[in-house]
């Protein structure tokens, strides 16, 4: 048995006998016993293992975990091509290419290739880049590289079957694909130890649900780069009244097409995540104009935009249609912001019962951690 002196506690086993916390001695964790004198013992050797939560979408990938008491998160984009890069400054203060190996196949981290692979198909889910994209986010986290305990999403329409119940031949793939491990060229590689799996949406509005009336429910939109996900929720998280998810319907439609008006009017082949740039700054008059130099291509872009984004908010709005019976609406996910006002017209809830939060690509995953953590 070994004694030590140790003041910092964190929380109490039993106030009439010992406190107990972690500490780590030459970066080992131990389990520790304290007296209220200040002296204890090690009960054991143990490693913790750190649990992350994931919302990893075809577009980017959204960290959440808690470190000294307080959230921490991370948006990391996903923008990976079949190949190695070389690194030119490994100092440098933008973002450095990556390099990764899963499985034999070797991909990198590159925000601008064209030949980035495509991540908005349902079956990027279960990819060799959806596992890349996770462990690249991982690495820029600022965490130390560890084994951790993972929770990560699949969309409505994967998580569920056609009954409505956890579709588990899926979510034993996804988390299969999840444990995956994966090597980083010049550095030590974090290897999950345990995934668990969530549906999408849903988790984001658990504060609401939370504290909703048992008469009242929740209906969730949940439009992301590749899905749109619907979910009425009753309060309490008791349960769904009905659930819609279009695989078709994202942010993607907009994406493509300008990537497609970027090649045609400006003769520019370009990447989705410069695409979805242009996309976020649609109203950033200063944006575009230092991107797209001339008015007349920059204009022809931008009316493609408008037109996809209409195209985009008439999908999402003939879905909402299909619902009904809900007190309260929430908007979340990458497309909130191009979408949010019209799905409030369209369920014509008042301005109390209506939610979009200023960041809504993080809602899900704070929803997690506010579930799981």
């Amino acid at each position: 048995m070994v004694f030590v002196r140790y003041f910092s506690v964190f929380f109490y086993i039993s106030a009439s006998f010992c406190l107990y916390t972690q500490t780590r001695i030459r970066n080992n964790p131990f389990e520790c016993c304290i007296f209220p004198d200040g002296y204890g013992f090690f009960l054991n050797n143990v490693r913790f293992e750190m649990r992350i939560f994931v919302d990893d979408g075809s577009t980017n990938i959204k960290l959440a975990w808690v470190a000294d008491g307080e959230v921490k998160t991370l948006i990391s984009p996903n923008s990976f091509k079949p190949e190695w890069s070389m690194t030119l400054l490994t100092d440098s203060t933008g973002p450095a290419s990556a390099n990764y190996e899963i499985d034999g196949e070797k991909y990198s981290f590159d925000q601008l290739s064209p030949d980035a692979v495509r991540t908005t198909e349902t079956r990027y889910q279960y990819s060799d880049v959806n596992v890349v994209a996770i462990h690249h986010a991982l690495m820029q986290s600022g965490i130390e590289p560890q084994p951790v305990d993972i929770v990560v999403t699949l969309p409505l329409g994967e998580y569920l079957d056609e009954n409505d119940q956890p579709d588990m031949a899926k979510i034993e793939r996804k988390k299969a694909n999840v444990k995956r491990a994966v090597t980083v060229q010049g550095h030590e590689s974090f290897t999950v130890r345990k995934v668990s799996v969530l549906p999408e949406s849903v988790p984001a509005g658990f504060s609401v649900l939370k504290d909703l009336d048992d008469l009242d429910s929740l209906l969730i939109v949940d439009i992301g780069g590749t899905t749109l996900d619907i979910a009425h929720v009753r309060s309490k998280m008791s349960g769904f009244t009905k659930t819609h998810c279009d695989p078709k319907t994202g942010v993607s439609i907009i994406t493509e097409a300008v990537k497609h008006a970027l090649d045609t009017s400006v003769s520019t082949r370009t990447s989705s995540y410069f695409a979805d740039r242009l996309i976020q700054a649609r109203n950033d008059d200063s944006f575009l104009s230092r991107y797209l130099q001339n008015a007349d291509q920059r204009a022809q872009v931008m009316k493609v935009l408008h037109e996809r984004e209409k195209a985009l908010t008439h999908r999402v709005t003939d879905s909402v249609g299909r619902f009904a019976g809900f007190t309260h609406v929430m908007v979340v996910g990458g497309g909130a912001s191009l979408v949010a006002s019209a799905v409030k017209q369209a369920t014509g809830v008042s301005d109390d019962r209506f939610f979009v939060s200023d960041n809504p690509q993080f809602d899900l995953v704070l929803g997690m951690v506010a579930m799981k953590g």
